[in-house]
């Protein structure tokens, strides 16, 4: 009999990272997997990214509707209980052996705690990270609680480890296997920029940057001025700019603003939703990501490219040699700007720095360490160490 194990994934960023995995579990002949569909995904914000689900071939067992479209701190809340009512019917009708969450959003707080209720035994993918180790944001405390919940651990690094243990878990539990982030990175072929001009339909033969920015939930309003003194310092060194729509956390509405003033200015060009080869290689060939996204800290030093992130989103979190933290401020992001540009140095350490979440085989590791579950009874007989 195969083992059933379910994920769930409620945007297209978690979802990149959860793909490899799925896919090793889909391609094995001891599983039957199946996928839960949610929030953004059904969303037109994120250009119904639930179609590259569907495209990748994963049998999509419930498309659960619960975003709302709305600017406000109650909305998150208000999305989390119709996701939660919604997915205790999934599990009670289907009872996975498993289930998967990742991160540090809402999905994965209500999954583990509605799988947790219905003696389901939760894994948590990226637990024991800081998403800002300097307080303030929902995120990181949402990543923990998470983590208490969940009764296997796969985690992107061994110091990851060593802080769930901190908060009680049992080591037996905790395994080390990387980013996925990464694995996908490893697997998507190389695009010459010609093919990628063709695919995108843009000219890309100079210098570009990315830019990925997302609002910090603890200082909504400040998120539209940090977009603008990025962009405005990216055209002041004559990059040509990509830059994508943000993720649905409150305040994006502002962002989106900002994204569209300077598209219809003809001085950047936006997206909400590139096909995964194009996204990853659209990265490939970049002189530099700027904003706010872990994409920086996870799977940039992979690819070498440098990055700047700005702001009090994941500063303070570990990151490699590609990273420049940088505050708010136009002179602070252009030096940073010219480091990436102008330094031949910074660009060669930066070469050597690449694995720090992981060499692209996470999902394989994932796999033959769920083959070797104890029993279900086991795996839900938590015990605190502390």
């Amino acid at each position: 009999m195969k083992t059933k194990i379910f994920a769930l994934t409620g945007i297209r960023s978690e979802y990149d990272l959860l793909y490899p995995l799925l896919l090793q579990l889909e391609q094995a002949d001891d599983f039957e997997l199946g996928v839960i569909v949610s929030g953004a995904h059904l969303s037109p914000l994120h250009n119904y990214s639930i179609h590259q689900v569907e495209q990748d071939g994963f049998c999509i067992v419930e498309k659960i509707d619960n975003l709302l479209y709305s600017d406000r701190l109650s909305a998150k809340a208000k999305s989390s209980a119709i996701l939660m009512q919604s997915l205790t019917q999934v599990l009670d009708r289907e009872q996975p052996d498993y289930f998967i969450v990742i991160g540090d959003r809402e999905e994965s707080i209500i999954g583990a705690l509605t799988a947790g209720y219905m003696n389901i035994p939760v894994i948590h993918l990226a637990g024991g990270d800081h998403t800002n180790p300097l307080g303030g944001d929902i995120d990181e405390q949402v990543r923990h609680a998470t983590s208490k919940l969940a009764h296997v651990h796969f985690t992107m690094r061994q110091e990851h480890s060593e802080r769930l243990i901190k908060l009680g878990e049992e080591p037996w539990r905790i395994h080390t296997v990387g980013s996925g982030g990464v694995d996908r990175i490893r697997m998507v072929p190389n695009m010459s920029r010609n093919e990628l001009e063709n695919k995108l339909g843009y000219r890309i033969n100079e210098k570009y940057a990315i830019v990925i920015y997302h609002p910090l939930s603890s200082q909504i309003g400040d998120g539209e001025k940090e977009l603008e003194l990025i962009l405005q310092s990216l055209v002041n060194q004559n990059l040509k700019i990509f830059i994508g729509y943000p993720n649905s956390d409150p305040g994006f509405e502002g962002i989106i603003k900002v994204i569209q003033k300077f598209e219809n200015d003809g001085l950047a060009i936006s997206y909400n939703n590139l096909g995964r080869d194009l996204f990853i290689n659209l990265l490939k060939h970049a002189s530099v990501l700027v904003g706010n996204s872990s994409l920086g800290l996870h799977e940039a030093p992979f690819l070498s490219l440098p990055v700047i992130n700005v702001g009090e989103r994941q500063k303070g979190r570990l990151a490699g040699k590609n990273v420049q933290f940088v505050d708010a401020s136009r002179d602070d992001i252009e030096n940073a700007l010219y480091k990436v540009l102008y330094d031949i140095v910074y660009k060669e350490e930066i070469q050597n720095d690449r694995n720090i979440y992981g060499d692209g085989y996470m999902a394989e590791r994932c796999v033959s360490i769920i083959r070797k579950f104890p029993t279900k009874e086991k795996l839900l007989a938590k015990k605190l160490t502390y």
